[in-house]
C-alpha cells in the first residue's frame, strides 16, 4: 500500500508539474521582479556600496602603542609610547560623501538594469505569442493545402484533371509542412528566453494570455489606447524618467565630491604622540608629549587633484553625450513606431479582408471543377505569405513600441510595467 501511495503521489506530482504557466504581461513582470537572476545580482551591488559607506566612516589608521626595554648595560630606561593619528582638512566628511554617492549610483544602476530586464521580458513575451500564432498559421496553411490535395485527387479520380495536378498539390503541401519545423523551433527558443528572464526552469511551458493588446484590431489601432503622446512630450518623459540620465547626473555629483576629497587629502597628516619613560636607577618617571606633522617634500598630492578634475570634466562630457543619445533614441523609436502602425493598419484594413475573400473564392472555384491547380496554389501562396506578413507586422509594431517604451522608461500601451 505504501508503494502504491508513493506511485500515485509521483503521478499527481508529474501532472501538477506539467501544468502550463499562464501569464499576462503584468504577471510576467511581477515574476521577473521576484526571480530574475540579473536583478538579484544588481541588488547585491547596492549592499556592496552600503558597506563602502561603513568603511569610509572608519578611521584609516588606528592608535598605536609600543613598549621599549633596554637589553644592554648602557641604557636602563623603559618606555611606553602612544601615537594617535588625526584626520585633518575634512578628509572623513569628504570620503563619506563619495561613498554615499556610490550608494546612489548603485541604486540608479539597479533601476537601469530593471528597466532593461523589464523591456527584454516584454519583448520575449510578445515574441512567444507571435511565434505561437505563426505556428498556428502554418498549421492552418497546411490544412488548406490538404484540402487542395483532396480536391485534386477527387478531380483526377473523376477524370477532370491530370495526375500531375495531384502531384503538384502534394509538392506544395510538403513545402508548407517543411515550414512547420522552424516555426516550432521559434516557439521553443522564445520559451527558453522568457523562462530565463523569469527565472524559471527552461522547460517550463508558458502560455501568454492576451489581455487585449497583443493582437490589435484596426479599430483598436485608431482608438485612444494606441494613441501616443507627442514627440516633444516623449522627449520630456525620457529626460525625467530614464535612469541612465539620472545616473550620469549622479556621477557628475560623485566626480565633484571626488575633487573635494582629493583637495582634503592634500592636508598634511598629523599625529599626537605621548611617551611614559621609567628609569629604575633613580627611580623616576618622565612624561613626553609631541606632535608629528607630515612634510609634503616630494608629493603634495596635486596629481590626485588634477586627476579628479579631469574625471569631472569627462563625466560632464559623457552627460551631454548621454542626453543626445537619449533624444536620438526617442526620435528614432517614435518614427519606427508610427511607420509600423501605418503598415499594420494597411494590412488590417485592406489586405486581410481581401486575402480572406480571394482565398475562399479560389478554393471554391477549384473544388467545383473550375480553374486549374496553378491558379489555386498561386492564390494560396500569396494569401499564406500575406498572413505571415501580417503577424510579422504585428511583431514589428510591438518591437517598435518596446523600443520606444525603453527610450522613455514608461509603459505607453498594454500592461502596466
Amino acid at each position: 500500500m505504501k508503494l502504491h501511495g508513493l506511485f500515485l503521489a509521483l503521478i499527481l506530482a508529474s501532472c501538477v508539474a506539467a501544468e502550463p504557466l499562464r501569464l499576462t504581461l503584468p504577471q510576467a513582470i511581477e515574476l521577473v521582479e521576484k526571480s530574475n537572476p540579473e536583478l538579484r545580482v544588481s541588488g547585491q551591488s547596492i549592499e556592496v556600496a552600503r558597506r563602502g559607506v561603513t568603511i569610509a566612516g572608519q578611521r584609516p589608521l588606528n592608535p598605536t602603542v609600543g613598549f621599549n626595554t633596554p637589553l644592554g648595560p648602557a641604557e636602563r630606561k623603559q618606555g611606553i609610547f602612544f601615537t594617535i593619528p588625526l584626520e585633518t582638512g575634512g578628509r572623513r566628511e569628504a570620503r563619506l560623501a563619495v561613498a554615499e554617492s556610490g550608494v546612489q549610483e548603485a541604486n540608479l544602476g539597479l533601476s537601469q538594469v530593471r528597466m532593461t530586464v523589464f523591456n527584454q521580458t516584454r519583448n520575449a513575451f510578445v515574441e512567444l505569442a507571435m511565434a505561437r500564432a505563426s505556428l498556428e498559421q502554418s498549421r492552418r496553411d497546411l490544412e488548406f493545402n490538404d484540402r487542395v490535395v483532396a480536391a485534386a485527387r477527387r478531380r483526377f479520380e473523376a477524370g477532370d484533371a491530370a495526375e500531375a495536378e495531384v502531384i503538384r498539390a502534394r509538392f506544395e503541401r510538403e513545402q508548407i509542412a517543411r515550414a512547420i519545423f522552424p516555426a516550432e523551433n521559434r516557439v521553443e527558443a522564445a520559451q527558453f528566453l522568457l523562462n530565463r528572464l523569469l527565472g524559471q526552469a527552461l522547460d517550463t511551458t508558458i502560455e501568454t494570455v492576451d489581455d487585449g493588446w497583443l493582437f490589435p484590431t484596426e479599430a483598436a489601432l485608431k482608438g485612444p489606447d494606441w494613441e501616443l503622446p507627442s514627440l516633444d512630450a516623449l522627449h520630456e518623459m525620457a529626460r525625467k524618467q530614464r535612469p541612465d540620465l539620472a545616473l550620469v547626473e549622479q556621477q557628475s555629483t560623485t566626480a565633484q565630491r571626488q575633487v573635494q576629497l582629493a583637495l582634503a587629502n592634500q592636508a598634511p597628516a598629523v599625529s599626537l604622540q605621548g611617551s611614559l619613560l621609567y628609569n629604575p636607577a633613580i627611580p623616576a618617571f618622565t612624561y613626553l608629549a609631541g606632535v608629528q606633522v607630515e612634510i609634503p617634500w616630494d608629493n603634495d598630492r596635486s596629481g590626485e587633484v588634477e586627476q579628479a578634475r579631469a574625471r569631472q570634466e569627462e563625466v560632464l562630457r559623457r552627460q551631454a553625450l548621454t542626453l543626445a543619445t537619449a533624444d536620438h533614441g526617442v526620435a528614432l523609436a517614435y518614427s519606427r513606431f508610427q511607420a509600423a502602425k501605418r503598415q499594420l493598419s494597411h494590412d488590417l484594413e485592406v489586405l486581410k479582408p481581401q486575402a480572406d475573400r480571394v482565398l475562399y473564392l479560389a478554393e471554391k472555384i477549384y473544388q467545383i471543377g473550375q480553374g486549374d491547380i496553378t491558379e489555386v496554389l498561386t492564390v494560396g501562396q500569396s494569401v499564406q505569405r500575406q498572413r505571415q506578413l501580417l503577424l510579422s507586422d504585428i511583431a514589428q509594431l510591438h518591437l517598435a513600441l518596446g523600443e520606444l517604451e525603453l527610450a522613455v522608461n514608461s509603459t505607453l500601451v498594454g500592461g502596466k510595467l
